[in-house]
């Protein structure tokens, strides 16, 4: 998904999207091997990209997304998030709120309310871990409340972007 949104606004080298895409990752969820995700050659080879200019440049040849790709990545976009708080649904989250602009207003709405439902489910996890005093030794409790003051906020900013949408 990075790869092909990297190419949303323009035309560019091969170099250069994989140095977005693994600059993204990276400070989204840290260095990652096995995040770095699917390679731009499999992308091209899959029609989802593109060559503009096929001048014998390799890397330097300018690529772009297809319309396939814009298809493959709206569908990224519109796809259900899972539950859980993993490096990985930080990451597609990242992403889907990058790339949200390309989607129309109710497929946007849609989004965030998924989001949103995903954030009320971990809400929902914290504070039943919450409710488990026996396991509330030490600081797990000053964590734990940590983690419910950030969820509730990102509840809050999800629904004033629902707002805006509707």
């Amino acid at each position: 998904m990075a790869a092909l949104g990297a190419l949303i606004e323009r035309a560019r080298s091969y170099d250069d999207i994989a140095n977005e895409v693994r600059s993204f990752i990276s400070r989204i969820v840290g260095p990652s091997l096995e995040l770095m995700g699917t390679s731009i050659e499999l992308l091209k080879l899959e029609g989802l990209i593109e060559t503009v200019n096929d001048n014998d440049k390799g890397d330097a040849s300018l690529l772009q997304l297809s319309p396939a790709g814009l298809q493959e990545l709206k569908e990224y976009l519109r796809s259900n998030l899972k539950s859980g708080g993993s490096e990985l649904n930080k990451l597609v989250i990242a992403l889907k709120l990058r790339f949200i602009d390309i989607l129309d207003d109710d497929e946007r709405r849609d989004q965030l309310l998924a989001i949103r439902d995903m954030y009320h489910n971990e809400k929902r996890r914290l504070e039943d871990l919450k409710n488990q005093t026996a396991w509330l030794t030490g600081f797990l409790l000053e964590s734990i409340e940590l983690d419910l003051f950030l969820v509730n906020k990102k509840i809050e900013w999800c629904d004033q972007r629902i707002r805006i949408q509707t």
